[in-house]
């Protein structure tokens, strides 16, 4: 285990994230690993079980409902985001339009600019306090708005200042979403 760092300025703290990614990204020997890569401020990896049918369900169908609702923006699972607490991975992610041409065009794996909106869904091993650290960390790092679908589907949306009645970028979106394909 590594010895903790100083704190660092964001921008300092992106360099070291898209240094550590990038490295990430391209070591072959990862092409196989079927679990969920992060890394904490230090750049340590740390590594997650793949999530069960019903999680993979509900960011499916959270996903669908963004493009159909926010089309004039991007949306895609598994969006890697910098953070001050190093690179964490969003079930799914959306970008509002300019953020979205910019990612179509360019080859990054990790943006300098951060999703407009995080969206989490939890797991059973996932506990109220790890989705609130991941919280955090999205906020530091300039998302507007981080949405959680909790284990029965049930959608929570939050923005810096806390919990919303409804999503202010998207008041039309679901406050459950189905954890199974057919409906």
């Amino acid at each position: 285990m590594s010895v903790p760092t100083l704190r660092r300025t964001f921008p300092e703290q992106h360099a070291v994230n898209r240094q550590v990614w990038e490295r990430l990204i391209d070591d072959p020997s990862l092409n196989d690993v079927l679990e969920k890569i992060e890394t904490d401020r230090d750049g340590n990896l740390i590594m997650s079980p793949p999530p069960r049918t019903p999680h993979r369900i509900r960011q499916h169908h959270i996903n669908q409902l963004l493009e159909r609702q926010l089309p004039e923006g991007g949306s895609f699972t598994e969006g890697a985001v910098s953070t001050p607490e190093g690179v964490k991975v969003a079930d799914a992610v959306w970008y509002r339009a300019e953020n979205a041409r910019t990612l179509e065009t360019a080859d990054v794996s990790l943006p300098e600019f951060a999703p407009d909106i995080c969206v989490e869904v939890r797991s059973k091993r996932n506990s109220k306090r790890d989705i609130q650290k991941k919280t955090d960390a999205y906020f530091g790092a300039g998302v507007q708005e981080v949405w959680v679908s909790d284990l029965d589907g049930t959608m929570t949306f939050y923005s810096r200042e806390g919990l919303l009645e409804h999503s202010a970028i998207c008041p039309a979106f679901p406050r459950h979403i189905p954890t199974t394909f057919l409906r």
